[in-house]
């Protein structure tokens, strides 16, 4: 039987519920500011990590495995999908640095690949609204909010149907 997703008087919750809010935060920051394939995006979270999408992805994955109580996904996303992940971060900085090749060498020499930096000035501008739609960012925000109701009602028709 899944948590209640709602109940954050457990330990559990209110830390998937931390992962899952600092995901997306970081899935629509990044969204809002990337500027897919017409540019080297070096501005919002892309000035600390080259990666921001997929971190936030993954956070979000890890918090609804804790609030599913599934030990063995959790196992399956912290080991194949971070191996999936990478390779489709080797691929894309492939491609970039084919499109971009005056300025891929030098970002990738001031900006890690995944663990973020503390610092950076270009991380508080380029975030537009414009961005965040045309990325459609907004569907991360609806399937997490569909995935903690789908959490809850499992949570709540559980225990009726397993008598």
């Amino acid at each position: 039987v899944p948590l209640n997703p709602f109940d954050f008087t457990d330990w559990q919750v209110c830390l998937a519920f931390v992962l899952l809010l600092l995901g997306l935060a970081l899935r629509s920051w990044s969204a809002g500011s990337l500027n897919k394939s017409r540019e080297v995006t070096q501005c919002g979270p892309y000035a600390l990590m080259r990666n921001p999408l997929y971190l936030g992805s993954f956070a979000m994955m890890v918090a609804f495995c804790l609030l599913m109580r599934d030990m063995l996904t959790l196992g399956f996303i912290v080991g194949p999908m971070a191996f999936l992940y990478w390779l489709q971060i080797v691929f894309e900085e492939k491609r970039l640095a084919f499109l971009f090749p005056n300025e891929w060498p030098s970002y990738t020499q001031r900006v890690p690949r995944v663990f973020p930096k503390l610092w950076a000035k270009e991380a508080f501008v380029g975030w537009t609204k414009f961005e965040w739609l045309r990325n459609r960012e907004y569907q991360a925000v609806a399937a997490s909010i569909a995935g903690c109701g789908l959490i809850y009602t499992w949570h709540v028709l559980a225990p009726l149907l397993w008598k």
